[in-house]
Formats: C-alpha cells, structure tokens, sequence
C-alpha cells in the first residue's frame, strides 16, 4: 500500500457527502474526510454546491490518522501547486463503483421532489 505524506497532493473521488464533509476513496481504497472548512476558503451553508458523490477532486494531505484515515484539504492548495500538479501529467482514478456510497442522494430525493412539486405551484 502506497505510503501517504503530509501536504502531498493526490486524486481521489467522493463516494460519500454528508452536512459536515465528505469521504473520499483513493485507488489504493484508502479512505479520507475531506472537512466541509477545507472546500474552500468562504463559508460554505451547502456542501452539495461544491461536490458532487463520483467525481474525482485534487486535495493536499493536511493529516493522517494512527489507523491511516487520511484529513483532507482543497482550500490549502495553491495555484502554484496546482499548476506544477497538472504539469507532471496525473492521470484520473478510477473507482470500482462498489465504493460509492448514494445513501445520501436516497435520504434527499423525496424532499427535492416536494420542493420543486410546490415551487411549480407557487
């Protein structure tokens, strides 16, 4: 399994968004929870705004824990890096769909379907 560093940048893709951040799978399986407060560097009222559960997003290690799980940033990474990130040519990871968590998208889809049903009726 591939040794993780603090302030490395890797790739990794949501597979679970919750009010408070979201879990992301790397294509080693490792896990790690990128902090609604490390999105972006404005205060975010909704999560689902800025990620989507599936795609893949750049973060920087900021953490690790004792048991590997890793904290995540993308507010801490800067132009500089990304650009030098981009240069080195990372490919895309792919992720065996048995890891992405819809629970979420089951929890909300009632509610999105009441809302737009009583928007249209206003």
């Amino acid at each position: 399994m591939k040794q993780y560093e603090i302030d490395e940048i890797i790739e990794g893709t949501i597979i679970n968004i919750r009010d408070f951040g979201a879990i992301m799978i790397f294509a080693d399986g490792k896990k790690g929870l990128l902090h609604i407060s490390e999105v972006a560097n404005v205060f975010i009222r909704n999560i689902h705004k800025y990620l989507k559960i599936g795609k893949t997003y750049q973060v920087k290690i900021i953490g690790i824990e004792d048991d590997g799980f890793l904290k995540l940033s993308m507010s801490k990474i800067s132009a500089e890096e990304k650009e030098e990130y981009h240069k080195n040519g990372v490919k895309k990871v792919k992720i065996d769909p048995e890891f992405i968590d819809y629970s979420v998208l089951k929890e909300k889809l009632n509610e999105w379907i009441s809302k737009e049903k009583e928007e249209k009726h206003d």
